[in-house]
């Protein structure tokens, strides 16, 4: 986490990242994350990676578009 703060959900577990802060999440680990309006967050990941949404893909409804 570069700057703000983001809510994690990993494991049915929730956890907050303050600046400073990472996170390592597995392959196949089923996870959530609330960023708020002006939070920078760096992500990166060390190999080929894909998204299975568990409910479908965001809507514009859901983005509030």
């Amino acid at each position: 986490m570069i700057n703000g703060t983001a809510t994690l959900g990993c494991d049915g577990k929730k956890f907050e990242l303050s600046p400073g802060g990472f996170n390592f999440t597995p392959a196949k680990m089923i996870h959530e994350a609330w960023l708020p309006a002006n939070s920078l967050t760096f992500i990166t990941v060390d190999g080929a990676w894909d998204v299975n949404w568990v409910e479908g893909p965001p809507t514009k409804a859901d983005l509030n578009l």
